[in-house]
């Protein structure tokens, strides 16, 4: 999900205070320089990238093993196997957590989304 936000509106550290006191139930890290994991648990999470004109909040694994270990079994099982336990398993459930995390920076932040 990408929020067209208004260029240098929002700070990141921010963004990090206010998901951190709306959902206390979820782990809110920073990896690098604007850019967030909230993790609802071990193996569903979102990523929070905050840029100058846009947030954008995807649903991932939330750490970098449960990435790496989704990319090796890509590798050594090929695409369809781990693909279909993708879907069957994680899928909808990060897609709930990116839709809540989303909504709630498009509400918070109102005043500064741009409306294409």
């Amino acid at each position: 999900m990408k929020i067209q936000i208004q260029p240098d509106s929002i700070n990141w550290e921010e963004v990090k205070v206010k998901l951190e006191t709306k959902f206390p139930e979820y782990k809110v890290k920073t990896r690098t320089k604007g850019f967030l994991i909230v993790a609802k648990s071990g193996t569903i999470g979102t990523n929070v990238l905050v840029r100058k004109k846009a947030i954008q909040v995807a649903g991932n694994f939330p750490t970098m093993g449960g990435s790496m270990i989704f990319v090796l079994s890509i590798l050594l099982l090929g695409v369809l196997i781990p693909i279909i336990i993708y879907f069957a398993a994680f899928h909808s459930k990060m897609k709930k957590l990116e839709t809540e995390v989303g909504e709630y920076l498009k509400q918070e932040y109102a005043a500064v989304v741009i409306n294409k």
